[in-house]
This record gives C-alpha cells, structure tokens and sequence, in this order.
C-alpha cells in the first residue's frame, strides 16, 4: 500500500502592510504633533499675556507713585507761588509769573529774585511731574497695543518654530512621540520602497491586487449577506475581480465569472437556510418591492444628484462588452464557490 505524498506548499503570498493599522498610527502621530503645537500656542499667548500683565503691574506702581510725586510738587508749587505773590501780587498772574525788576530785587537785597526763581522751579517740578504721569499714561497704553500686535504674530511665530528642525529634534526626544515617529517613518519608508518597485516594474500582479484591496479595506467574500451589488471590475494581469458593495459602503471581492455578465445590474441577498445559504433579489424595507440599483447609490451616495450620476455611469458599466475569462476560485475557499454557484445559478435562470 502506497501512501500518498502531501502537495508542497505553494510560495507565501507576498507581505501587505496592515493600511488601517498603518492609517490609525499616522492619525495618532498627526494628532500627538497638533497637540504639541497647541500646546506650545497656548503657552506663548500665555506668556505674552503674562508678559503684558506684569508690565501693566509696573506701571501701576509708576503711576502710583508718579500721582503721589506731582501731589507733592503741585504742593510745593503752590507753597513757593503763595510766598511770591504775598511780596509782590501784581507779578503773580493766572497763567504765569512776571519776574521781579532790578530795582525791586534791588531793594529788597535779592529776596525777590529767590523767591520767583524758587517758584518757578517749584512749577517746573510740578510741570516734569505731570509729564511723567502722561509718559506712564501712554505706555500702559502701549502695553495694550503692543499686546494687540504680538498675539497677532503669534500664528506666524508658531509656524516659523513648530516648523523649525530644533523644536522638532527637541519634542522627538519625547519617548512616547518619538516612537510613534519612528513607525510614521517606517510606513513612508516602505510606501517609497514600494513606489519604486512599482515604478521599475517589479511588483507582481498578486502583490499589486493584495495591495490595492488593501488599500481600498477590500474583504473577502463573506455569507450571509444582503442589498449587495456589482459595483465594478478590476483586473490584475490576467485575473479579474468583481467588486462588490452593500449599502453600508463596505467592500468585497470575488473572481470573475463569466456567467455573472447577465446579472451585474441586480442587488442581492445571501441568507442562511439551515446548514445551507440561498440567493435571492433583495426587496426594500418592509415592502415586497424590489430594491433598485438606483435606491442603492441614493443610500450610498452624499446627495440625489451624485446618486443619479453614479447610477448612470453604473449602466455604462453593466452594458459594458468584457471579454474577458473565468479565473479559478481557490480549491479551499467554500465560501466564494458557494457565493459563486448561488449567482451563476440565478444569471442560468434569468437567461432561459
């Protein structure tokens, strides 16, 4: 008695990376980087705010004791203008002071002179006090208006540093974000490589439909399955693939078969009937009316318009004239065999 010997496998199908994976690490690294930004805006508005603030502080003080200064000085100055004009009244007018004559200066041995030269610089006192209040006064305005200009320029200010080869090595040193960067690296690395390849013609027609079903968030066929149409037929090389969809916008594939031609207008249902699954035309909701193609791409699409267009080019597509071949369903997937026989069961039916 002979024993037979066990098939060798064939060769591994070729490595595809995990899209969805890779698409949630790109999303966590470009939300980890935007909360590093927003961090970073947040904490120079704050600091040019705190910066204004503790100017305006300052300048309180100043002013505080500027006010109390010229209080001081308006004082004396009043205190030296009285002296003056209890001497000599008729120099002492509203707006100014009439300074003393030789003779009188004379007469009273330079006491006059002291006494208008004393109120005159007690007035200047006050005067340089009031003015230094005024300086105070514009640059607490100042203080707004410059604050105004620098949260106008953070934006710019936050894109020149955030984008700058330093703060980014700086936030990188980060182990968390760091490590997350280094797979970000990874995928661009690999989507280059593969780019490359593609480009000298190195990328086979398996790892070119792999890769594109991937992509794409194409699955296998599954059962059981309802309002399921042919959207569209890709090839690779020689084999082809029919696309399929349901109303939940998800996607599947399954070889092409010839005998499905007739039948690439129809939206279906795969339901379980015990052990065994039956095919039949999907019905609206509730209703015994059929479910169209055209209630399909409204259900799929983002407005009535883009529906009808997306019907129209859909009925170019079915009356499309393919010739193209049957391409073998793997021995060992019963699924798609199943889901294959059940379709080429109804195109046979409609056909007689």
């Amino acid at each position: 008695m002979t024993t037979q010997e066990p098939k060798p496998a064939g060769p591994p199908p070729p490595a595809v990376p995990n899209f969805r994976e890779d698409d949630r690490i790109q999303a966590r690294y470009k939300s980890m980087l935007e909360r590093r930004v927003k961090d970073f805006a947040s904490d120079l508005g704050n600091s040019v705010r705190r910066n204004a603030s503790t100017k305006r502080d300052e300048l309180g003080e100043e002013l505080e004791e500027a006010n109390a200064e010229w209080n001081r000085r308006t004082e004396a100055a009043e205190t030296a203008r009285e002296a003056y004009r209890k001497v000599y009244p008729l120099h002492v007018k509203k707006t100014r002071l009439v300074e003393p004559s030789g003779m009188e200066n004379l007469r009273s041995l330079g006491a006059a002179n002291k006494l208008y030269h004393a109120a005159q610089e007690a007035w200047r006192a006050a005067e340089n006090a009031a003015s230094n209040i005024r300086r105070i006064e514009h640059n607490e305005n100042q203080v707004d208006i410059e604050l105004e200009k620098a949260l106008e320029r953070s934006p710019q200010v936050v894109k020149e540093v955030t984008e700058s080869e330093k703060w980014l090595a700086e936030i990188h040193a980060d182990e968390e974000l760091g490590s997350v960067k280094a797979k970000v690296d990874e995928i661009v690395a690999e989507r280059e490589s593969y780019a490359t390849r593609l480009a000298a013609g190195k990328v086979s027609n398996e790892e070119l439909r792999l890769r594109t079903f991937g992509e794409e968030d194409v699955k296998k066929f599954q059962l059981p399955m309802s309002q399921i149409m042919f959207l569209r037929i890709e090839q690779y090389g020689p084999d082809a693939y029919l696309i399929m969809r349901d109303t939940r916008k998800q996607l599947f594939a399954l070889p092409y078969d010839r005998r499905l031609e007739p039948i690439l207008d129809g939206i279906f249902d795969f339901t379980r009937a015990g052990k065994e699954f039956e095919l039949r035309k999907s019905l609206q909701n509730n209703s015994p009316m059929p479910y169209t193609l055209l209630d399909h791409f409204k259900k799929c699409s983002e407005n009535d318009e883009a529906a009808q267009e997306a019907y129209r080019q859909h009925q170019e597509f079915v009356r499309e004239k393919r010739m193209l071949a049957t391409v073998p369903v793997n021995e060992f997937d019963a699924v798609e065999t199943t889901a294959i026989d059940l379709l080429a069961k109804f195109a046979a039916e409609k056909s007689q």
